[in-house]
This record gives C-alpha cells, sequence and structure tokens, in this order.
C-alpha cells in the first residue's frame, strides 16, 4: 500500500473510531432514559396502518410537497441523502482500496448518473433552503417569519455539513477519473457533474489529483462522522428528574 494511502486509512479510521465512541456513548444515554420509562399499553395496535402511513409521510414527502418550492427542494434532499448512501460506503472503500467499487453494482452507469443527480439535486435544493431562509429571516421581517423562534443557526449549520458532504463527493469522483481509479472509467460520462468538474483539474496531473482525492476523501469521512454526532445530541430531551441538553 502506497504512503499516501496509509496516511487516508489511518485518519479516516481515526475520525471514524472517535466519532463513533462519542455518539455510541450518547445512544446509550437515550437507550437508558427510554427504557426507564412507563410501559405504554396499546401502543402496537392498528400497528400495519400506522406503518402505511409512515412510509407515505416519510418516503413519499406527502406533507412537504404541498408546499410547492420549500416541498420539492425537501423531496429531493431527502432522496438524495437516501440514494446517496452509496457514496458513503464508496468513500470508506476508498480508504482500504483506491479502485474499490460496490459489488455487483458499483460500475453501472445507472448509479453514476443516479449519484450525480441526486447530488446536484441536493445543491439546488441547498440553494432553495438558503434563499427562504434569508428572505424571511426573524431579523429582517420578525414575527411575520416563518422561522420566527427556531434555531436558525443549528439550521444553518446542517446547511452547512450537507454542502460540504456533496462538495467532497463531487471531489472524489472528479479527481478519482482523472486518476485512473474511477468506477466509471470506461463509461466517464454517466457521472455527468463529476465529469465535468474533471476536466479543469486533469491538467493538474495525477500525482496532484491523488492528493486531491486524499483530501477530498478524508473530508467526507470527517463530515459524515461529524453529522452522526451532531444528530444524536441534536433534540432537547427531558427526564422526570432533570432536562438534558442532547
Amino acid at each position: 500500500m502506497e504512503t499516501h494511502m496509509i496516511v487516508r486509512l489511518v485518519l479516516g479510521l481515526l475520525i471514524t473510531a472517535v466519532a463513533l465512541a462519542i455518539a455510541g456513548r450518547r445512544v446509550f444515554f437515550l437507550y437508558r432514559m427510554i427504557a426507564a420509562g412507563q410501559p405504554s399499553p396499546g401502543r402496537l395496535d392498528g400497528w400495519p396502518k400506522r406503518l402505511a402511513g409512515q412510509v407515505v409521510e416519510v418516503f413519499g414527502q406527502a406533507r412537504l410537497l404541498k408546499w410547492n418550492v420549500p416541498g420539492i427542494a425537501h423531496f429531493f434532499v431527502f432522496w438524495g441523502f437516501i440514494i446517496l448512501t452509496f457514496t458513503i460506503i464508496e468513500a470508506f472503500g476508498a480508504l482500504f482500496d483506491a479502485d474499490f467499487h460496490i459489488p455487483l453494482i458499483g460500475k453501472s452507469p445507472v448509479l453514476g448518473f443516479l449519484e450525480d443527480f441526486f447530488g446536484v439535486a441536493v445543491l439546488l435544493g441547498l440553494i432553495a433552503f438558503a434563499v427562504i431562509r434569508l428572505r424571511s429571516k426573524p431579523s429582517a421581517v420578525g414575527r411575520d417569519s416563518r422561522f420566527y423562534g427556531s434555531h436558525t443557526t443549528a439550521a444553518w449549520v446542517v446547511l452547512g455539513m450537507i454542502f460540504l458532504v456533496i462538495v467532497t463527493l463531487f471531489g472524489i469522483r472528479a479527481a478519482q477519473l482523472n486518476t485512473g481509479v474511477s468506477p466509471w472509467q470506461e463509461t466517464p460520462r454517466a457521472p455527468f457533474f463529476s465529469y465535468l468538474l474533471s476536466l479543469p483539474l486533469e491538467p493538474l496531473g495525477e500525482t496532484v489529483n491523488e492528493r486531491i482525492e486524499d483530501v477530498m476523501v478524508i473530508g467526507q469521512i470527517a463530515v459524515v462522522m461529524g453529522f452522526l454526532v451532531m444528530v444524536t445530541y441534536s433534540k432537547h430531551c427531558t427526564s422526570s428528574s432533570r432536562r438534558s441538553t442532547c
């Protein structure tokens, strides 16, 4: 294994281990708090109908799609994250093997296209969210703002982290096309946006593109793991004896 791959692997595993330890500690705390609660008889009554309703609401984004532009943006960001789970797997695989691809489907042009399509869709969704928040920020319109009383700083942090996930994703894919290790080396235009980004990077040479890929892989893992920690600490939980900030 080349030196830069060893450094990539060590840093990636270190970041992952630290994040999992922090998030795991929090999840264990939440589990103990939930387990201490009183039984709720009948809470599973009618579960098939309730489950079907949740599937429609969550995966179909039925309620949010009633909000026109915000709903459509949320739909694409949500489904973008579902589809882009494959790219997270690819980033972790790249820690161990520069030529990694997901077995069976990893080199499919369809997967390459879908990943890029939803990556671009998420970026457009983020732009829409940012514009909506800037136009309706509480400091400008007061109580008329749809975000009045909400934690706007946390929302901007989330948008920023999602943006970094997408930036590092496309950085990895563009650099890989120029170093010859992309799963779509034989169909480079399938990941269409990554291909376009690879063109201005190509004159930099293979070595520079390798370093770009190294930085972007580590960046992707750091942001994803940071997101994991943030999610586990992102709500306010109340127990019978005290209030805990998650």
